[in-house]
């Protein structure tokens, strides 16, 4: 699975209007221009709407993805990104934090322990 595909999906997957911050990623010839806002976005929203996401499993499936399979910028974008911003958001929140840890995969765990 390519970034964009797992972009659009993952966008696709969070409850929220994200299509404007995903046409923005994109520069008309399809290179990721602000991939990294993005992901910090979708973090933020993640950890806000935890209990609210329909596919919870394929969300954190594709995170797993992104960290495995994903070039350098996506790899970044959702590692500092992604996952830190969903620390940020859960910081006063330990309980929540603890109910999205444990969706995270192995590499995405990997990182957060680095």
């Amino acid at each position: 699975m390519n970034t964009d595909t797992i972009t659009s999906e993952l966008a696709q997957s969070i409850p929220g209007n994200l299509s404007q911050d995903l046409e923005a990623t994109t520069d008309g010839t399809g290179a990721n221009t602000d991939i990294h806002t993005l992901y910090s976005d979708m973090g933020w929203l993640i950890a806000e709407r935890f209990a609210s996401l329909e596919d919870r499993e394929r969300v954190f499936e594709l995170i797993e993805m992104g960290m495995r399979n994903g070039d350098s910028a996506l790899k970044s974008a959702v590692s500092t990104g992604l996952i830190e911003a969903m620390i940020s958001r859960t910081g006063q929140q330990p309980a929540r934090w603890k109910q999205i840890s444990a969706q995270l995969g192995p590499l995405a765990m990997a990182y957060v322990h680095s």
